[in-house]
């Protein structure tokens, strides 16, 4: 009975810890993934303004400029990165759910069968009496108080010529038997139960434990890609607001020093190539991949982190910036343009400059 007993609390301790597992790790999965979509998304807006904007208007500023090294400046592509976010969810939605099946504890069903039990014991011990001591089946000779009293004696020891015979014996024996009847049936019901709940309580928690794992890969790679999205969104934020001003001061250079490049002072020249710099070395951190097949952040957002940060440094330190790899120093250059409307357009999110 003990071990029946210990079965049914250590299946409802797994079934209430195997919902425990769910809920954590659904609430934890879904606050990753509130989170890195807000990042997502700041950065969606960085990139948008610098793309549409922002880079636009210094390509039509640069360009008045004659005798300027030109710039090369690829396009922008238009798939936003909430869009590659959108099928990591897909592939977080498409893991099973997990059904918990409750314990059932069979106590109702086991205790009305333990009481059929003493019932059918009682009436048995008295059908028995009732054919030993030839008393008619009727329910006046039973219900009389004096053969109820030669029954109980007869169960009381009467049966076996026990000189000590009772009624009060014969009370305590059908008592007895009645409740020992009630304890095996209770017993053998419960064990069953017990044992088919601890068995269905185990695998629920197996498959919540399961469940855990794949929902924390997920969880643990969108939190990642929460903290490099919300880097990645400091540096596109710091771009756009030096490059904003850039364009202000080529605006002002343009109205004040004119439109010739060797005639400009110096602090300008170097102010024009740091901003045409800037220009051409954002555009490739605007263009990459931010989640791979496998629902990790990729190689090329930790790269454009690390490159982005260098960048991010030297703007705000005013420091000189860093040069890539292969890359040749910005040259004041020879080329003039023959006219503004010659200048080629700037292709960023599949629209032109122009």
């Amino acid at each position: 009975m003990f071990s029946t007993l210990h079965k049914q609390k250590k299946a409802e301790e797994l079934i209430e810890e195997a919902r425990q597992i769910v809920e954590e790790s659904d609430q934890q999965c879904a606050l990753a993934q509130e989170r890195v979509q807000k990042s997502v998304a700041d950065a969606d807006n960085f990139r948008n303004r610098i793309s549409k904007k922002t880079l636009k208007n210094f390509h039509d500023l640069f360009f008045k400029i004659r005798g300027a090294e030109p710039v090369e400046i690829a396009d922008v592509t238009e798939r936003p990165y909430a869009d590659q976010l959108q099928e990591l969810s897909e592939r977080i939605e498409e893991i099973e759910p997990v059904e918990i099946a409750g314990a059932k504890k069979g106590k109702l069903p086991a205790v009305a069968a333990s009481l059929a039990g003493a019932l059918i014991t009682v009436a048995a011990a008295f059908i028995i009496a009732l054919v030993a001591t030839g008393t008619p089946f009727d329910l006046q000779s039973v219900t009389a108080p004096e053969q109820l009293e030669k029954l109980l004696v007869w169960i009381g020891g009467g049966a076996f010529g026990y000189p000590h015979a009772s009624a009060l014996w014969g009370a305590l024996g059908v008592a007895g038997a009645a409740v020992a009847a009630a304890l095996i049936v209770w017993s053998v019901l419960m064990a069953k139960s017990s044992g088919r709940n601890l068995s269905v309580a185990q695998t629920s928690h197996a498959d919540a434990l399961n469940y855990r794992d794949r929902k924390a890969f997920y969880t643990a790679a969108m939190q990642q890609l929460n903290e490099k999205m919300q880097a990645y969104g400091k540096i596109l934020e710091t771009f756009d607001i030096f490059m904003q001003e850039y364009n202000a001061i080529i605006r002002r250079i343009l109205y004040t020093e004119g439109k010739e490049f060797d005639s400009y002072k110096e602090d300008s020249k170097r102010t024009i190539e740091r901003a045409a710099a800037c220009a051409e070395a954002i555009v490739p951190l605007l263009n990459i991949t931010i989640i791979t097949s496998e629902g990790t952040p990729s190689d090329q957002l930790f790269e454009a982190v690390e490159k982005g940060n260098a960048f991010r440094e030297a703007l705000i330190n005013s420091a000189p910036l860093p040069k890539e790899e292969g890359s040749h120093p910005r040259v004041s250059g020879t080329q003039t343009h023959a006219s503004e409307e010659e200048a080629p357009p700037l292709a960023i999110d599949g629209e032109s400059a122009r």
